[in-house]
């Protein structure tokens, strides 16, 4: 990157001079001892503003940081705020220096792709943008939007969403969700139209295409062709019908981008809200680290990045940022560009600017969210000493039925986060009584003879539910294996960690980010667990304890099964089973199996137990 400036006008001082720069607005540049220049700013009075960043008692670490390392300050006087904002841009431009603002699209919410590229383009669901030459429509609030959306197109417009043209027609053809072009139902220019459509509707362009509808169906009914009338009319309610659910009215005529802005902890979300034609066809999300900037000079930064690589047909502000839109119009203006800003009039407008900052503020705390979950990893590594960051850690845990039953949970978290595709249940072969430390040995040595046998990616992190024991017995299967692994075990009562290398347990505060991590992990394990163990008790009943008797069919066993789960005793007197619906004739059954399953369990631990 290049160091040194094309204006030949700046001159430099030092930390320790910046007494002697002028009281005029102008630009400074902030450079380190290898004469890199690593932050550009602009000010209206270049002493207090510059002073201000050495005059702080408190400062942000990145803000700390950066002053730091500053051993010279390059300046230029400037006619007004507004060349200054000009220089500064195009010097930000040209030296991209590391502490400026620099906002990066976010990929919170998912989007509708069109592989417009393609000979026959699909319609499919995407989590982020990608340099592919499809277009793009979102990001939308929610995954089930997106599937909404998609639905639609397909009822409407007939766009395939296969991932490669299959030789033969598939279900989606024949429920009319598919125009086949893979078997050639449909010419590549009445495909394109079906195309070219959807893009329209994904556009907001809700009553033009009803308009045009309308004309083709009478038309069509004109000339006799009532089967096509008949497919124009459900196309036309199926676009009024979703246009109805739509939650937000605007004024037909609205075409701008809403801009908002919200901070926290050296972090900044800006969100843009796109409306076209009174409808809200998506919004932009942007994030970037920031140092001790006030809001206002963060969003005329987001803002000038954004309209040099966007052109919306106007944009618009709230109120409070009218100082502003007047240097925003002089940038504009300066770059040629002929965009419209305005500051919210109506209540349509204000109410727009207020969906953004609320989004916005949703957007920034789920990015603090992940900054969190990735701090609590490193500091997981750190206390347990672990050769590398524990992106993946993978939970184990038993639970048994009246120890019968015995199931293993797997699960598997990654960045801190369930990955619900890796969760494994585990019934256990080799123990028909209790005994932990046996089923905790088969479990994991299950679980990775398969993932070595399939050549897949081992965890960073193995927890197991228990203590010393239970550890032990997870070293031994992979010990077996042949394979090393960061393993540790949980204790429930104390929340002791037991590791492989020290008798003593660690105990880490309350409060720890790490200690919570493996505690969610835990819980996840123990919920899990117990999904499947009850399944596997309903099923256990069902299908023995009162197979054979007369009169009690699958719709009574289902009954007791169920009053069985909510009554672990067993404890049922002849009147309650009648109340249930037991025939009087097989009650005396019923009782006498339920006694002798109880006898049976005797010599085991009554109770259920989640370990």
């Amino acid at each position: 990157m290049e160091n040194s400036s094309p204006f030949s006008s700046f001159q430099a001082i030092s930390p320790s001079d910046i007494r002697n720069l002028p009281e005029l607005p102008g630009v400074y540049l902030m450079k380190d001892r290898e004469n890199t220049i690593i932050y550009i700013g602009k000010a209206i009075n270049l002493r207090k503003r510059v002073s201000s960043y050495f005059q702080k008692e408190e400062k942000t670490i990145k803000t700390a940081t950066m002053v730091s390392q500053i051993h010279e300050i390059d300046y230029i006087i400037t006619q007004n705020e507004t060349e200054a904002l000009l220089l500064e841009a195009n010097l930000i431009k040209h030296h991209q220096p590391k502490y400026n603002v620099v906002f990066k699209d976010n990929k919170f919410y998912p989007y509708i792709k069109i592989t417009i590229q393609e000979k026959f383009p699909r319609v499919v669901f995407a989590r982020d943008q990608k340099k592919d030459e499809s277009l793009y429509f979102g990001p939308y609030t929610s995954a089930a939007m997106v599937r909404e959306y998609i639905d639609i197109i397909q009822r409407l417009f007939k766009i395939r969403t296969c991932r490669e043209l299959p030789k033969r027609e598939c279900l989606n053809y024949h429920i009319h969700r598919c125009s086949a072009p893979c078997i050639q139902k449909v010419t590549i220019e009445e495909y394109q139209e079906q195309v070219q459509n959807a893009l329209r509707f994904l556009q907001g362009e809700y009553q033009k295409l009803i308009k045009e509808f309308e004309a083709k169906m009478y038309e069509a009914s004109k000339n006799l062709l009532f089967e096509k009338a008949q497919l124009y009319k459900e196309q036309i309610q199926i676009i009024r019908n979703f246009e109805e659910t739509q939650s937000v009215y605007l004024d037909k005529n609205l075409n701008a981008d809403f801009v908002e802005i919200a901070i926290a902890q050296s972090k900044a979300v800006a969100l843009v809200t796109l409306v076209r034609e009174g409808k809200m066809i998506g919004k932009k999300s942007y994030s970037s680290d920031i140092i001790d900037q006030n809001e206002e000079e963060i969003l005329e930064q987001f803002l000038i990045g954004y309209l040099a690589e966007s052109t919306p047909p106007s944009l618009v502000l709230d109120s409070r940022w009218q100082n502003l839109v007047a240097r925003l119009e002089n940038y504009l203006v300066s770059e040629g560009k002929h965009i419209s800003i305005s500051l919210a009039s109506s209540r349509e407008e204000k109410s727009l600017l207020h969906l953004a900052k609320e989004n916005a503020h949703l957007h920034l705390m789920q990015l603090l969210s992940r900054i969190e979950s990735s701090q609590a990893l490193y500091e997981l590594q750190e206390v347990l000493d672990l050769d590398v960051l524990p992106i993946r850690i993978e939970g184990f845990d038993i639970a048994n039925l009246l120890g019968q039953q015995a199931v293993a949970s797997l699960v598997s978290f990654y960045g801190g986060k369930p990955d619900k595709s890796n969760y494994r249940h585990y019934k256990i072969r080799t123990k028909a009584t209790p005994d932990d430390f046996a089923m905790i040995h088969e479990a994991v040595f299950r679980r990775y003879k398969r993932l070595l046998e399939e050549k897949k990616e081992l965890p960073d992190l193995v927890l197991i539910d228990g203590g010393k024991g239970q550890l032990n017995a997870a070293l031994s299967a992979l010990a077996e294996l042949g394979i090393s692994l960061n393993v540790i075990a949980l204790a429930k009562k104390n929340e002791e960690i037991y590791t492989p290398y020290s008798d003593v347990p660690l105990l880490l505060p309350k409060n720890s980010p790490a200690l919570h991590v493996l505690q969610r992990v835990r819980d996840e394990t123990h919920r899990f667990a117990n999904s499947f163990y009850n399944r596997l008790k309903e099923k256990s009943l069902l299908s023995s304890l009162f197979d054979g008797i007369p009169g009690i069919g699958p719709k009574r066993k289902k009954i007791l099964t169920q009053k069985l789960a909510s009554h672990p005793s067993l404890d049922f007197s002849a009147e309650e089973l009648i109340s249930l619906g037991i025939p009087p004739s097989a009650v005396d059954e019923v009782l006498s199996r339920l006694k002798n399953y109880q006898n049976n369990l005797s010599s085991d631990t009554v109770k259920d137990e989640y370990k």
